[in-house]
């Protein structure tokens, strides 16, 4: 059928054509999606089991209730990102970096892109790891600032003028934190070549969309 759609059949011409936009922009550098597969540290591992074995007992018993298995569900979703709540308080960063399996990923390719003085966006949903990851990595690179954060609650003009810095500080490292929703449309921030989604969203056009923020007109790496 897709065939049909998008090539014809030799009598009949195609009923679509799908342009990308590696055909439309000529010279747009390289994209390169990596994926990681990494296990659980044991704590991670362990909180992510017990949400499941919870799960498959209430299911048994019969007391999920209306929507009980998305609340699991989304139980699931957050220790995958960190097995700690990310509003409890917190004692040692390092220590708490290091037990999240997605969070030791992403400082990988963040201190990778600090050693060629390189940016990187950071896609993550909940506003309290948003904060705790930007104080994470102000402690770990000794940055003078912590890194800028776009999601709903900053205003439209707010967004563009960190944009603007972020864009404004070429060639040296920084990173900046945003929603999948409030930061993968309508900004341009190819001074950043690397892309982390550190949480993942359901939709992956979502997601396609939000790294394009960085693969447009006007990025010049890989």
């Amino acid at each position: 059928l897709k065939s049909l759609l998008m090539d014809g059949d030799g009598q009949h011409p195609p009923f679509m054509i799908r342009r990308l936009k590696t055909d439309a922009l000529q010279g747009l550098p390289k994209k390169t999606v990596v994926p990681y597969q990494v296990e659980m540290p044991p704590a991670q591992a362990q909180a992510y089991k017990d949400v499941v074995v919870r799960a498959a007992a209430a299911s048994a018993s019969g007391t999920l209730g209306k929507g009980g298995m998305l609340t699991f569900l989304a139980a699931m979703r957050g220790v995958s990102l960190h097995p700690q709540d990310p509003r409890e308080a917190v004692g040692d960063l390092a220590t708490y970096g290091s037990e999240s399996a997605r969070v030791v990923s992403a400082l990988k390719v963040i201190d990778a892109a600090k050693a060629k003085s390189e940016k990187v966006l950071v896609f993550v949903e909940d506003l309290a790891m948003q904060d705790r990851f930007a104080t994470l990595l102000q402690a770990r690179y000794g940055l003078k600032r912590r890194p800028m954060q776009i999601n709903g609650g900053v205003p439209g003009l707010n967004r563009q003028k960190m944009v603007d810095l972020f864009q404004a500080e070429a060639g040296s490292f920084d990173v900046m934190i945003l929603s999948p929703k409030a930061g993968g449309v309508g900004l341009t921030i190819t001074a950043a070549n690397h892309v982390i989604h550190l949480s993942r969203w359901w939709n992956p056009a979502v997601e396609d969309q939000a790294t394009d923020r960085v693969y447009r007109i006007g990025q010049t790496k890989d």
